[in-house]
């Protein structure tokens, strides 16, 4: 018998995933098998759609390993039944962090980067070399990396999707 939590984030899950079918999915492991992730983590995208069926999707948000998925959508692609365990990952991902569930801090502040500077990381002002020595850009003559032209009109238009600073 599945508790309304559960039914809950079933619920939440179906709206985002819409006509796909994870009821479909009969675990040929397509998926995986395509898995960027899966080849260097424990990351498994026909396990997080056997579990979240199974009622286990509050289980799968606190272990945490939703965040290793990188969203290359080859699961999606992979699978033979319309499956589409990214987007299963995806709804997953939004209930976990309307429900305070923290993903790893490296995203977190990827996100906040992106948000206040317009890239992944800080402006960067090294350059790795293939000796993986870092030489600043202007000892190499390099000009300074400028931020995006219209970052504020970025940053009100990414808010205008609910989108804050995680902390």
């Amino acid at each position: 018998m599945q508790t309304y939590a559960q039914t809950d984030i079933l619920e939440a899950v179906r709206k985002v995933i819409g006509d796909q079918k994870p009821e479909a999915c009969y675990q040929c492991m397509k998926c995986t098998s395509g898995c960027p992730a899966a080849k260097v983590s424990d990351y498994r995208p026909h396990l997080m759609v056997i579990l979240t069926k199974a009622g286990l999707a509050e289980e799968v948000m606190q272990s945490g390993i939703i965040w290793a998925c990188s969203m290359c959508l080859k699961c999606k692609e992979y699978c033979p039944q319309d499956v589409a365990p990214f987007d299963v990952v995806t709804a997953l991902k939004n209930v976990a962090i309307s429900r305070g569930y923290k993903p790893p801090e490296m995203l977190v502040g990827m996100a906040n980067s992106v948000l206040d500077y317009g890239y992944i990381m800080d402006k960067p002002m090294t350059i790795t070399t293939t000796e993986f020595e870092e030489v600043s850009r202007e000892s190499l003559g390099l000009p300074d990396i400028a931020h995006p032209k219209d970052i504020e009109k970025f940053k009100k238009f990414v808010s205008s999707f609910g989108y804050r600073r995680l902390s």
